[in-house]
């Protein structure tokens, strides 16, 4: 009987061994499986980003431009600063359209709240800053540009949540 018990006990321990073995391997897949998930939308991630700073480079080098000219050594002035006032509302209006229309790509539905939240505010700021250059008198886009800040601590938060390196958007858009 005793010989019984002690092959009894023997292969319930088996079963549990392996049994455990089991399960090792299935958290060992989940994990390899959701590594490769996270890998996948940091990837997507990126190219959504890029695609982005891209995008807005193609239709805000008025704007750039009137920013640099307005902050050098010696700014336009007369029909000079308004020719390049005009362009750079044309611009950042365009810039605005673009963010709106950039797409979010279908594997970073963990994410899309925030993109939304962060395509939103830096599309307020473009559109912001059309709407100071369409005033008259020297045109304040302060508020804009607090706007531009909120947008780039939004991908920066958006970034590290991806446990990507974070870029600074100012950098980006305007270098």
């Amino acid at each position: 009987m005793k010989k019984l018990w002690f092959l009894g006990l023997g292969l319930s321990l088996l079963l549990v061994g392996c049994s455990d073995a089991g399960s090792d391997e299935g958290a060992k897949e989940e994990a390899a499986k959701s590594s490769e998930e996270n890998t996948n939308a940091a990837g997507d991630l990126m190219d959504f980003y890029l695609n982005l700073t891209t995008t807005v480079n193609g239709t805000d080098i008025d704007l750039n431009g009137y920013e640099a000219a307005v902050g050098g050594e010696e700014p336009p002035t007369g029909d000079e600063l308004k020719t390049l006032k005009d362009s750079a509302a044309a611009s950042a209006e365009e810039s605005a359209k673009a963010v709106e229309g950039i797409e979010i790509p279908e594997g970073l539905d963990d994410y899309q709240k925030d993109l939304e939240e962060f395509k939103s505010t830096l599309a307020e700021s473009y559109t912001m800053k059309a709407e100071a250059l369409k005033q008259e008198g020297e045109a304040d886009l302060s508020a804009a540009d607090e706007k531009m800040m909120e947008a780039e601590n939004q991908i920066k938060a958006i970034l590290e949540k991806a446990d990507l390196v974070s870029s600074s958007l100012m950098n980006d858009l305007n270098g």
